[in-house]
């Protein structure tokens, strides 16, 4: 009788398979958790140290995801399995260094290479071939200059503000705020945005004039919801944004029930469907721990019948569930408004297989923003959903 594991073992110890390894996990398009880290560990094995909380915006953001993995156990859980420069193992968020102490600046570096024994036998008349020319000086005081704004540093008087922030985030989950696509011209004191994930307060704004690229531009205070502050330029704090930031916008002046009352039903509206939303009742461990998990379906016949037999079903995952919430949808096709759903959905789509299906509308996403962007969709307005913030989006006002 043939010994297939010797066989086998026979097969793989053959020099044709000296350089096969075992491939790594396959990471979906849509699991930017697992994307995001395998950043941190391209930076890590670049630079032999971990991302720190410096002035390089890319470095910063990598540091704070970094820092919202460790915080969180089940994160720190999800990217173990690819973490091979093994800097998850016994590491604690309060680890990481706030600031890169092995940043040096440009003039550190030079006075390193200049200092190197290989220049020992360059006399002093040699040296000034490696002079600087006066605009080439001038242009380093300024990027130090602006490199010393960029530093956050500790807010001593964060008690009078963190209130505001608390009420950002509450209005931002409520609706009373919104986040829309950044524009210089949103720049002003009193404003708040969100960059790098991060709530901003413009504090203060000094007297605006024109820079040396002859656009306007002025120092600011700018405070941040993790206790710390900046005088960073508006050009800058304006760069930042358009690259990785949204303005916070205030809907407390819109009238109320502005919607229904633009859309209230007549006679002559005709129903299409149903817009649905259900919520899981199964009791598998891997589905019930997962959180803000939605159905969002369509249907021309009631809720009620469609979800009759949802337990047998795998596009129900098999189990009951409960009915969250529905639209009846007048004057378009209600399966077009559906698609629209769950395109903008599409990078937080529940990846499950379910009695060899996979179910293809169930989503991670937070009711209230289910909510938001049906109105949105409703009434014409373009949105675009940022799964790292948990946030609508509004493109175009």
């Amino acid at each position: 009788m043939i010994n297939w594991d010797e066989e086998l073992e026979q097969i793989f110890e053959d020099p044709l398979f000296a350089d096969v390894t075992a491939p790594r996990k396959k990471v979906t398009s849509s699991d930017r958790l697992i994307a995001g880290f395998q950043k941190i560990l391209e930076f890590v094995e670049t630079n032999n140290r971990l991302p720190q909380n410096c002035d390089n915006r890319e470095e910063r953001t990598l540091y704070n995801q970094l820092k919202g993995i460790l915080k969180d156990p089940k994160k720190v859980e999800k990217c173990k399995p690819y973490d091979t420069a093994n800097i998850l193992s016994e590491r604690k968020e309060d680890e990481i260094p706030d600031s890169e102490k092995n940043c040096k600046s440009e003039t550190e570096l030079l006075d390193e290479i200049f200092n190197d024994p290989i220049f020992d036998g360059v006399n002093s008349d040699d040296n000034s071939l490696f002079e600087l020319p006066d605009y080439m000086k001038k242009r380093l005081e300024e990027r130090k200059e602006a490199d010393y704004v960029a530093q956050r540093v500790k807010c001593e008087d964060f008690d009078k503000f963190e209130a505001g922030f608390k009420e950002v985030h509450a209005g931002l989950k409520s609706g009373k705020y919104r986040l829309i696509k950044f524009k210089e011209a949103h720049i002003a004191q009193g404003r708040y945005f969100l960059e790098d994930g991060i709530l901003v307060y413009i504090a203060g704004l000094d007297q605006i004039e024109k820079n040396r690229h002859g656009r306007k531009d002025s120092r600011t205070r700018c405070i941040y919801e993790n206790g710390m502050e900046s005088g960073i330029y508006m050009q800058t704090l304006c760069k930042n944004l358009y690259s990785t930031g949204y303005t916070v916008q205030d809907m407390s002046g819109v009238e109320e029930n502005y919607l229904e009352k633009k859309f209230s039903i007549n006679s002559n509206d005709i129903e299409s469907g149903i817009i649905y939303v259900l919520r899981s009742l199964s009791k598998d461990p891997e589905i019930a721990s997962i959180k803000n998990l939605y159905k969002i379906g369509f249907t021309t016949t009631t809720v009620d019948a469609r979800i009759a037999n949802a337990k047998n079903e795998p596009t129900y995952l098999c189990a009951d569930v409960e009915v969250v919430e529905i639209w009846r949808v007048y004057n378009v096709k209600s399966s077009v408004f559906e698609a629209l759903i769950h395109k903008l959905f599409d990078n937080v789509q529940l990846q499950v297989v379910v009695d060899g299906k996979e179910p293809k509308e169930w989503f991670v996403v937070p009711f209230n923003v289910i909510e938001q962007a049906v109105k949105y969709i409703i009434s014409g307005v373009p949105i675009a959903y940022d799964e790292t913030v948990q946030q609508i989006v509004v493109l175009k006002e």
